[in-house]
């Protein structure tokens, strides 16, 4: 499966990197690793992770207080969110609806 992400995730990703950066050189390198980990590892078993809400699954990664969000369509994953744990729960939801 080939893994993309939603343009909105993207910029979380890139937000959280800068963020693990600036409070210690080579962290957000790090984060970003993690992703592409888990990411590899979605795009292996996509359909393995628990359904969050009607077709968007989640991936709850290890190493760092992050959730991706995702959903399958056809051999592609779309990772519609990269959202941290602890704010705002549910703000991603609305872009499901413009899926």
């Amino acid at each position: 499966m080939q893994i993309r992400f939603a343009e909105i995730a993207n910029d979380e990703l890139a937000d959280a990197c800068d963020w693990y950066e600036q409070q210690q050189p080579g962290l957000g390198l790090r984060f970003k690793s993690a992703v592409r980990e888990a990411s590899s590892r979605i795009a292996r078993t996509p359909l393995m992770f628990p359904v969050e809400l009607e077709d968007v699954r989640r991936y709850v990664m290890n190493r760092f207080p992050y959730t991706l969000r995702y959903v399958v369509r056809g051999d592609e994953v779309w990772i519609v969110a990269v959202s941290h744990q602890h704010r705002h729960p549910d703000y991603w939801v609305e872009r499901i609806k413009v899926q």
